[in-house]
């Protein structure tokens, strides 16, 4: 037992230790004076040297600020410490309770180029930092710029110091930096803060989701604890590096009362004591509630400095813009103000519309007038498109912007009218022109779509629409693949290449076959493709055309296959299949030229059946023909496979003899085609001896043409048979054994 709570007591002296010394990684980017790194590399600024206060091991990791958020992001640091509070960002971090310094951006501009109203930075150069919350956020400087219809060129930088010294060099007009940085550098380079300011915001430290709940508690009470003393390291740091002093200050005639009280006081110490430790804690309380009056009369000056600035602001604002703006009251309906734009749009005096009611330009009747004021008013909706009535009695379209303000000592509707006539016209015309277009594409007989390139289709015809199937038509979203072959992903394969990826990596045409199953079997689908480009030439989407040539290839095949057919009946002999005069022609004068080529020999054989008459008197032409096919196969079984055997007409044939080595080649193919042909033909009492006189000539010494070549081999032939039949003769004798040069 007694070793149990010994290891007890030694763990819980152990764990905090560890967690002690546990590293602590803090992104640090360069943000003078709030965070900086130094020449020597050394970390500087507010933001370390507070965080040194603390027992914690830490290492600092340098980065810009895009590279500090993403680091933050995938917990490669514990803390960010000078981040904007947004409840966006809130969302993604989590930040102390505690907070550091409150800020805001400011308009800074040159001594030679002042402006003191944000309508002034109209058609001017601002240079801002990229992502920066006094930029982009809600409230930003771009936001509040759209707002007011204020064309700004905004010139995005990577720090503020870049954005001081293009504004120092008149590269641009203006520059947006935080206050703090603003109040530390502006000196420098002999820049006016003007007088708008940007979106107000706490500066917290933010934490990794990875970062103990312990280490934030620890910052959170110890940031607290220094608040409630003025003259802790807080405070200290605090005018160190921003020059703020906040240190409680007993005012000297206070001071001076008490120094008289204590003189006065001192022979009566032992009698008084007690009433002088009243006088003392009472005069301290007071001290303190002087201070703090100051502060809140120093604070109101302020807040009614800012309102009147503001107002100043808005009234110009109001005053000179050239939008259409009036101020309703949300209860009566009537028209408070007007400025000078909306006297010229409506076509009244400003006094004459301030005695108006909104039913008396609007379309709509009172009742719906009231109604829809009350909607701006509970703020369920803030936009809305009427027909507004003019002075002449015109009736024009318009966009109407409203939001609750306090002007005049009360709750007004701030109302900003846009004339949308030329839009209307324009979204008619494009309405019609996309009617138009779809009447155009229903005509094509095949599916036409218009993919984006997530798929979706954008358009299609009426004949796209007839191959959806049950459900797809209530679908507010379809994509190609589950119109064309109801898949959930994408097409890819052999059988479904995706012509949306081809297009998009080569921007050109393509045509693609597809295999489909349907209701009436195997379908082979021919897709064409073309790139769609925007006005700007930006590829965006593609027009995809499919078309089922199923029964197209398959009238292609069976006419590929007549074709052959055919090219084989005009070539070849109907009763033995050996190539005919026409091929046996072709391959003779392919034969010469490539001997020609190569100075090599070719042979020809002219082949006639001796007692060929007398097998088709005897026992009749049918008895005839199957001795011809007989003989075909007979001389397929003696030649190579590279030699050609033809049929030239009744019992002739031809064999061509290529690639020759030797006469005694010649000699040996002629013999063996004399013993394959010789055989006893006998049926009943019919009995016929069969054999072939064969007549040989060569190129080129008997003849350099195939005509003159085929003639001698005739001739050759009636020589053998004239000799006896049966046997084969040279048209010249050879002059010597090899035919090689």
């Amino acid at each position: 037992m007694r070793r149990s709570i010994f290891l007890f007591f030694i763990l819980i002296c152990i764990i905090p230790l560890q967690l002690s010394a546990a590293e602590i990684r803090i992104g640090i980017d360069n943000n003078p004076p709030l965070t900086f790194v130094d020449a020597k590399g050394k970390p500087g600024g507010l933001f370390p040297e507070l965080f040194s206060q603390f027992d914690w091991t830490i290492r600092y990791v340098s980065c810009d600020w895009e590279q500090c958020l993403e680091k933050l992001d995938q917990g490669q640091i514990d803390i960010l410490p000078a981040i904007a509070y947004t409840e966006e960002r809130a969302k993604r971090y989590r930040f102390a309770e505690e907070t550091i310094i409150n800020s805001w951006g400011q308009i800074y501009h040159r001594p030679d180029n002042p402006f003191d109203s944000i309508l002034q930075l109209a058609g001017k150069r601002c240079a801002v930092l990229k992502q920066d919350i006094y930029y982009t956020e809600d409230q930003g400087l771009r936001q509040t710029a759209e707002s007011f219809g204020i064309d700004i060129t905004f010139i995005e930088v990577d720090s503020y110091q870049q954005a001081f010294d293009l504004l120092a060099a008149k590269e641009v007009d203006a520059a947006m930096v935080g206050r703090i940085f603003g109040l530390k550098h502006r000196d420098a380079l002999g820049l006016l803060p003007s007088p708008i300011m940007i979106k107000p915001i706490q500066v917290r430290p933010a934490f990794s989701e990875t970062t103990p709940d312990t280490l934030i508690r620890e910052f959170d009470q110890r940031l607290s604890s220094w608040k409630r003393s003025s003259s802790s390291i807080y405070y200290q740091l605090l005018e160190k590096w921003l020059g703020e002093k906040t240190s409680a200050q007993i005012p000297s005639w206070v001071r001076l009362l008490m120094y008289a009280l204590a003189g006065v006081l001192l022979p009566l110490l032992f009698m008084i004591l007690w009433t002088r430790r009243q006088v003392k804690l009472r005069t301290l309380e007071l001290a303190e509630k002087n201070h703090l009056l100051e502060e809140e009369l120093a604070k109101r000056r302020q807040i009614e400095q800012e309102l009147l600035e503001r107002e100043q602001q808005y009234r110009v604002f109001f005053e000179e813009s050239q939008s259409v703006m009036l101020l309703i009251d949300p209860v009566t309906a009537g028209i408070v103000d007007a400025n000078p734009a909306a006297c010229r749009f409506y076509q009244y005096e400003r006094e004459t519309l301030k005695t108006m009611k909104m039913w008396q330009i609007n379309r709509l009747g009172e009742a719906e007038v009231h109604q829809r004021l009350a909607r701006v008013k509970n703020q369920k909706q803030q936009q809305f498109e009427f027909t507004h009535t003019l002075a002449d009695s015109r009736e024009v379209p318009v966009e109407v912007y409203r939001s609750l303000i306090q002007a005049q000592g009360r709750a007004l509707l701030y109302t900003i009218v846009h004339d949308i006539s030329k839009r209307k016209k324009a979204e008619k015309a494009l309405e019609e022109r996309s009617r138009f277009l779809q009447s155009v594409i229903d005509g094509v007989s095949d599916p036409l779509m218009v993919i984006s390139f997530d798929h979706q289709v954008l358009k299609m015809n009426k004949a796209a629409r007839e191959h959806m199937k049950n459900g797809l038509a209530e679908a507010e979203t379809i994509t190609c693949h589950q119109l064309s072959h109801a898949s959930l992903t994408p097409c890819d394969g052999n059988d479904h290449p995706c012509p949306l990826k081809e297009v998009k990596e080569s921007g050109l045409p393509v045509t693609m076959i597809h295999h489909h199953d349907s209701e009436q079997g195997k379908r082979i689908v021919e897709l064409t493709a073309s790139p769609l480009f925007n006005s700007q030439g930006e590829l965006y989407a593609i027009i995809e055309v499919a078309r089922d040539i199923t029964q197209r290839l398959q009238i292609e095949e069976l006419l590929n296959e007549n074709e052959k057919r055919l090219h084989h009946l005009a070539h070849h002999d109907p009763l033995t299949n050996l190539p005919n005069r026409l091929l046996f022609d072709d391959r003779l004068k392919q034969a010469l030229s490539k001997a020609r080529r190569s100075r090599r020999q070719v042979a020809l054989m002219f082949l006639d059946l001796d007692n060929f008459k007398v097998i088709n008197d005897s026992l009749g032409h049918d008895y005839g023909d199957m001795l011809l096919i007989d003989v075909a196969k007979r001389l397929k079984k003696s030649v190579r496979e590279s030699d050609t055997i033809a049929r030239l007409g009744g019992d002739e044939f031809l064999v061509l003899l290529e690639e020759i080595d030797s006469i005694q080649m010649i000699e040996h193919m002629a013999k063996r085609i004399c013993d394959a042909l010789s055989h006893e033909l006998t049926k009943d009492h019919f009995s016929q001896h069969i054999s072939a006189s064969i007549g040989i000539s060569i190129y080129p010494e008997d003849a350099s043409t195939a005509q003159q070549l085929m003639k001698n081999a005739d001739l050759a032939m009636y020589r053998a048979k004239n000799i006896g039949k049966a046997g084969y003769q040279f048209y010249s004798a050879p002059q010597g054994r090899f035919l090689f040069d």
